[in-house]
């Protein structure tokens, strides 16, 4: 996720808290879609729909608040 600006992930993960927990949330939420999607934990087609909902717009929240951040540094 984000690998094109890995650097700027890696400063936010220690600088903005609300961009940490977004990002360990979308990991949570990944993992566990996975694991529904191969039928390791058992999720209704609701469930499932829900957390890929909620973790696609994490990942929007988290492109915006880098777009953000590219913004602020290019402006100085």
């Amino acid at each position: 996720m984000f690998s094109d600006c890995q650097d700027i992930v890696e400063k936010l993960l220690v600088e903005d808290d609300e961009f940490k927990t977004m990002y360990e949330r979308h990991r949570e939420l990944n993992k566990e879609v996975d694991k529904a999607d191969i039928g390791v934990i058992p999720l209704s087609d609701d469930t499932l729909h829900t957390k890929k909902k909620e973790k696609l717009l994490l990942k929007d929240q988290m492109a915006e608040i880098i777009r953000r951040y590219q913004h602020q540094q290019a402006v100085g």
